[in-house]
């Protein structure tokens, strides 16, 4: 069973267990999680606890000016030094993005004080990110992209009415995956994995094609052959019927990315990024005599 804090904040006193270290997380009805506290132990010192310097955390006692002091307090939150401080809901017309917290100062020493809620961008001392913004900083260090085009005919030649057009991603993790990358702060990690699921290309002409695989790379020994998996059967009308005299490709790789951490918590998202190239196509001239 955790131990039970408690808190007397009349005279500043606090009738509680001595030290304490932090072992699991628990999150109230208002949605302030906070590091649980089992387990007993010696009070921290150097950058683990003592003067003002910050305390907390697994492993870790937490002590203010020589006193050893619980690390966290249902209701409260996290010490983080000199204070204990929680994560709050939004104010009415508050922000929504970024953090709002409250500390609980003069536990020790004092008059015990609440402040108001406070805004701020990062997350306060003590405040954790929440598992949904971890994935989010991991899946940013993947810089996932839109393919990597290649085409046949090629972007810088000329191709026909009516013979067949080869489609491919030239194959990268950042192009096609899969690609894994994790975030972490103390005392919380998320790790994300992304992989591509499709690209629909759309050729310019009010034709689309979806290929489920990267497609295959064109050599010069294929001839007039159609892809075997990624393809477009051909244009009808020459490149010179558009506004640039180009036809405009374009590839969308839908990305799935799944994601995990701590307490079974886990999650999924969908990603569309485009990259688009041109091409010129002309018609096939036919001499008499």
């Amino acid at each position: 069973m955790a131990a039970v804090l408690i808190l007397s904040l009349g005279g500043g006193s606090l009738i509680a267990p001595g030290a304490a270290y932090a072992d699991y997380e628990h999150c109230d009805a208002l949605g302030n999680c906070y590091w649980v506290v089992e387990k007993p132990g010696a009070g921290g010192g150097g950058n683990g606890g003592g003067g003002n310097s910050s305390g907390g955390g697994t492993g870790r006692g937490c002590s203010y000016e020589g006193q050893t002091v619980p690390c966290v307090v249902d209701g409260l939150g996290l010490w983080d030094g000199s204070c204990y401080v929680s994560q709050v809901p939004p104010p009415p017309g508050g922000r929504t993005d970024g953090y709002w917290s409250i500390r609980t100062c003069g536990v020790y020493g004092g008059v015990a004080s609440q402040t108001p809620a406070t805004w701020s961008a990062d997350p306060p001392a003590g405040i954790l990110p929440s598992y949904q913004e971890l994935a989010e900083r991991a899946i940013a260090q993947m810089k996932l992209d839109g393919p990597s085009i290649g085409i046949a005919p090629q972007i810088d030649g000329t191709g026909l009415v009516g013979l067949p057009i080869w489609l491919w991603n030239k194959v990268s993790p950042s192009t096609w995956g899969p690609i894994t990358r994790t975030a972490a702060v103390p005392g919380r990690s998320v790790t994300a994995t992304a992989t591509a699921q499709k690209i629909v290309w759309t050729m310019g002409d009010g034709s689309s094609v979806t290929c489920t695989t990267p497609g295959t790379p064109y050599q010069p020994s294929y001839g007039n052959k159609k892809s075997p998996d990624c393809g477009y059967s051909g244009y009808t009308r020459p490149s010179s019927t558009q506004p640039e005299g180009r036809y405009t490709v374009t590839g969308t790789t839908s990305w799935l990315i799944t994601w995990s951490g701590g307490g079974g918590n886990s999650g999924s998202q969908s990603i569309d990024l485009s990259s688009t190239a041109t091409i010129d196509i002309d018609e096939l001239q036919v001499i008499t005599s």
